[in-house]
């Protein structure tokens, strides 16, 4: 695989993601502003505290930047080394369609149990802590966390389409989905299943939806059963 190759691998994936961040970004802090759609806002809108709200903010910039680099430094070369390659061809929508599905469910796999790790007591007051400082839910403290965290979690993402070989077009729309939902999972509005269950998590940390997606492995171990019941109340439901 040439350097060239490397670069733009790089070059796209991190340009992608950096959009996607940005414009759910963008959305949601409008929505917020204007206080648009209050039935589905979380906990009445309330948003963090202004000087934990900056330090997600300034956050960010070293969260695009380590995207890139992980992309470049240990994502592009086993990548390369599993069969993947810039020269690939578009692949069927059989293919597309499976090889997405087999990243959505890889990645819960590894989100929840990693996830359901972290909150051990022990472990929750010295990693997870930092990311649950945030109890109401805003997109850019999504990825404001400790670093054993955004390592866990950067397994989670990359190792599915990295094991399977996927080509490029199809690690370009998983890194689109991926990140959507990240944001999505904290945008602080009730739209999806995956916001709501995400914002409980962080209003009661102990209660379960530890996973991201469908929840299948919150469905499968009962962990969802506190959130079904309080969604019942929701007006966002």
């Amino acid at each position: 695989m040439s350097f060239d190759e490397g670069w733009r691998f790089v070059a796209i994936m991190a340009g992608l993601h950096t959009i996607m961040t940005l414009l759910v970004w963008a959305v949601y802090a409008q929505l917020h502003k204007r206080e648009l759609f209050p039935t589905w806002r979380i906990d009445d809108g309330k948003a963090p505290p202004e000087q934990l709200a900056r330090s997600g903010v300034m956050n960010q910039p070293f969260v695009q930047i380590g995207f890139a680099l992980v992309l470049g430094a240990a994502v592009y070369p086993t990548w390369s080394l599993m069969g993947g390659s810039m020269e690939s061809e578009w692949p069927g929508l059989l293919t597309l369609g499976w090889q997405l599905l087999v990243c959505i469910l890889g990645q819960d796999t590894i989100f929840y149990w990693s996830h359901r790790f972290l909150h051990h007591k022990k472990l929750f007051r010295l990693i997870h802590r930092k990311h649950h400082g945030f109890r109401h839910c805003r997109p850019y403290m999504a990825t404001y966390a400790h670093t054993v965290e955004d390592l866990a979690n950067v397994i989670a993402f990359f190792a599915p389409p990295v094991l399977l070989g996927a080509s490029w077009q199809v690690f370009a729309i998983w890194i689109a989905i991926r990140t959507w939902e990240t944001y999505e999972a904290h945008s602080g509005y009730g739209f999806t299943a995956i916001a709501s269950r995400h914002a409980y998590h962080h209003l009661h940390a102990t209660k379960g939806c530890l996973g991201s997606f469908w929840g299948v492995w919150d469905r499968i171990m009962g962990t969802d059963a506190n959130w079904r019941e309080w969604q019942k109340e929701q007006t966002h439901r």
